[in-house]
């Protein structure tokens, strides 16, 4: 099962084609996509789709697609199976919001960790893109982590709808002792006011295992050795690549031993490259946001299996992607510290309270 959740932003000006984007950028294939368009025209008005509202794609065994559009107080469902409608269904009563709070332990992995007490794969999927920036749940958790969120869930009458806002989320490392705790307010910060996104996202892939990192390696098909200029990262051919950063496709195509190979132009000098992919789904000249769909895996050029190669370059020297360290966005004005100090203790607090009532 696959669980995709994303924030919506408008971006252009035509009536489908920002959610369009969204769907194929979240690794959704074309025809599914434009069916769940054509079937919410007339019935969603597109324009009107704003920040706060959030997409949730959900696909099952046997080609069964399931499209969630949570609008306000509203939902508007499609089930598709092979492009087929299955079902639509537009649940326009009104909600009702509680704060709840969710805290486990990791055991094995933070997906199963946080389904087997309950919650959705939306909610493990959101918990991890808001430490995107900072934690890969991929290769970074350990038995003994422990993580703790304060969300907003939807209730048609006693029944669950679907997730609101998470206000307050926390990840400690059970052997480092290190604690991540963010709060929102438009966006994440820690306590002491720093915006938790920055520059880039620590990985250009959801799921992935490490094969081959920077630095000098004995190459598999030259049989030699020769410094490695960047990380790969081995998955299924047809995963979904995502660009780490906001900026402008320098390069899209075919180029030697990189095979299918993107190339990216960011901020400060800062180059990105993603190589041996299967295909490429941006061109030359177009700005991508960080998180963007740009591609999928592949082994083209030089390549023994299915995996990413990843490099990032600044003002033409490479650098390690894995030690790369990028300083975070704007932080909360001084002028205004007592007063988000001030909403972080009320969300403590209120947390508090939510778990005294469950002794």
């Amino acid at each position: 099962m696959i669980a995709i959740i994303a924030s919506y932003l408008m971006v252009a000006s035509s009536i489908n084609r920002p959610l369009w984007d969204l769907l194929v950028g979240s690794g959704l294939d074309r025809p599914h996509a434009r069916k769940i368009i054509s079937t919410l025209e007339g019935h969603v008005n597109f324009r009107h789709l704003t920040p706060g509202d959030s997409v949730y794609i959900e696909v099952k065994p046997e080609s069964l697609y399931i499209f969630r559009l949570k609008k306000g107080y509203r939902i508007y469902e499609v089930i598709l199976q092979d492009t087929l409608l299955r079902g639509f269904d537009i649940k326009e009563k009104f909600l009702s919001r509680r704060l709840e709070l969710v805290e486990g332990v990791v055991k094995d992995n933070l997906y199963w960790s946080m389904t087997s007490i309950g919650e959705g794969p939306e909610l493990v999927v959101r918990f991890a893109d808001i430490f995107g920036w900072d934690i890969d749940f991929s290769v970074e958790t350990e038995n003994g982590d422990t993580f703790r969120l304060l969300v907003e869930k939807l209730y048609r009458g006693d029944r669950f709808a679907g997730y609101g806002r998470i206000y307050y989320a926390e990840y400690s490392g059970r052997r480092t002792g290190h604690r991540y705790a963010v709060y929102w307010k438009g966006a994440y910060y820690d306590l002491e006011g720093n915006s938790l996104q920055k520059m880039f996202l620590r990985s250009p892939l959801k799921v992935y295992r490490i094969t081959s990192r920077f630095g000098r390696r004995f190459h598999p098909i030259l049989r030699k050795w020769r410094m490695h200029h960047g990380v790969d990262y081995a998955a299924p051919i047809g995963t979904p690549v995502f660009s780490v950063g906001e900026g402008v496709v320098k390069f899209a195509g075919w180029r030697g031993g990189y095979g299918k190979l993107i190339i990216i132009r960011h901020p400060k000098g800062f180059e990105t490259r993603y190589g041996h992919l299967s295909s490429i789904a941006v061109k030359p000249g177009q700005h991508v946001n960080q998180g963007q769909f740009i591609g999928r895996v592949g082994s083209t050029g030089l390549s023994t299996g299915p995996h990413l190669h990843f490099e990032v370059r600044q003002h033409g020297r490479l650098l390690n992607p894995l030690t790369l360290k990028l300083q975070p966005k704007e932080p909360i004005p001084r002028e205004e510290m007592a007063r988000f100090e001030e909403y972080v203790n009320k969300l403590r607090n209120f947390s508090i309270k939510i778990k005294e009532t469950r002794r």
